[in-house]
């Protein structure tokens, strides 16, 4: 297997298409902890197809190697965009709503004698 001559661009697309089909794959019923699994399995063949479209020549070994990386990277990416994403947007509506809180004068009810 010789990674010398390693296509970034085309690992970068591999990458990016994996993550698209196995986002589209969630929608389904199929549970998340599947999800994985999918996106290796998914990375092996666009890998192989893409070697296949843009050489005409699979070198198996070199596909599967490049398949298993675009699938641990796109279930990695997901879950940190899931989680980084989510994360910021959780901080930042706490900050609004503690600065909402802090604004809001408390309740001064005045009591008035008969």
């Amino acid at each position: 297997m010789n990674l010398s001559n390693i296509d970034v661009a085309a690992l970068i697309i591999i990458i990016a298409a994996v993550w698209f089909v196995v986002q589209s794959i969630s929608a389904t019923k199929l549970p998340n902890k599947f999800l994985p699994l999918v996106s290796i399995v998914v990375g092996i063949v666009i890998s192989v197809a893409y070697s296949y479209l843009s050489t005409k020549n699979i070198q198996l070994e070199q596909d599967l190697f490049f398949g298993l990386f675009a699938g641990f990277s796109a279930s990695g990416l997901d879950d940190t965009l899931t989680k980084s994403v989510s994360g910021l947007i959780n901080s930042f509506v706490g900050i609004l709503v503690s600065k909402a809180d802090t604004s809001v004068s408390p309740d001064t009810t005045t009591s008035t004698t008969k």
